[in-house]
Order: C-alpha cells, then sequence, then structure tokens
C-alpha cells in the first residue's frame, strides 16, 4: 500500500499549491491519524498541522492556536534538506493528549533527524518530555 493513499481528503489532506510530498510529511500525518482527537490532518510545503478543530475560512487549516481552551493540536516545521522537525506549535486541552501528540512525532522519526523546541512556554511540559524523549533539543 502506497503512502500517499492515506490522502483520503477528509481527515488528512494536503494544501493545493503542496506537488511533491516528501515521506517525512507522510510518517509523520500516519503516525498523528492513530490520536483519535486529531480529526484533521494537513501537509503543507514545510509544516504539517494537525487538530480537533477546522478553520472555517476557505483555506480549512486544523487549528493550533495556543491561546484557545477547547484546541488539542499540534504544528510541526518540517526541513527534510536538513533533517528537522521543530515543533512550532503544541495545544492539548484535554490531559494527555500532548503527551500522545509529542510520543507519535518521536516514533515517526528515525535517528537522523533532528526533533527541536525553540521557545518553550510550556511551564515544565518539555522538562518532562525530555526525560522520556532525549532525542528532542530544547532552546
Amino acid at each position: 500500500m502506497k503512502k500517499e493513499s492515506l490522502l483520503d481528503g477528509k481527515r488528512i489532506f494536503k494544501a493545493t499549491n503542496v506537488k511533491k510530498i516528501h515521506p517525512i510529511f507522510l510518517d509523520l500525518a500516519e503516525s498523528l491519524s492513530h490520536i483519535d482527537a486529531l480529526n484533521f490532518i494537513k501537509i503543507y510545503n514545510d509544516r504539517l498541522c494537525a487538530s480537533n478543530l477546522l478553520s472555517t475560512d476557505k483555506k480549512k487549516h486544523p487549528v493550533t492556536a495556543m491561546d484557545r481552551e477547547d484546541i488539542i493540536g499540534v504544528e510541526l516545521l518540517i526541513d527534510p534538506d536538513h533533517s528537522t522537525v521543530q515543533f512550532y506549535s503544541l495545544a492539548s486541552s484535554k490531559k494527555g493528549y500532548g503527551r500522545k501528540i509529542v510520543e507519535a512525532v518521536v516514533n515517526a522519526t528515525s535517528d537522523d533527524l533532528s526533533l527541536v523546541v525553540v521557545m518553550d512556554s510550556s511551564g515544565g511540559f518539555w522538562e518532562r518530555m525530555l526525560e522520556e524523549y532525549p532525542q528532542i533539543v530544547v532552546f
């Protein structure tokens, strides 16, 4: 089964300007799709967003705003040329989903990829994640 068949257009879909999808995007989308709360996963040219809610505009972006209390979601900035996946935003309005998202990302990536958190405003979440997943780098 080809990984591109994951793109069902309903739960997992891509931006209209995406022509060729690097395998890491598909690996991450597949792994995140096992989290029941992530109803929408969208692949862009340089990032992947997954969320329980979809924006109401014509672009239909998975909502990952950390300032909302009803969001479970993640936005990952992905640079395959530099072997980097950055946790740009992570929101979890229900306990345990942040950990599930981090675990899904770690499980979908190989050891040659750097998992990075550039800015930590979590109040201790990433410190706990580092104990479990030492391959993550927090700046």
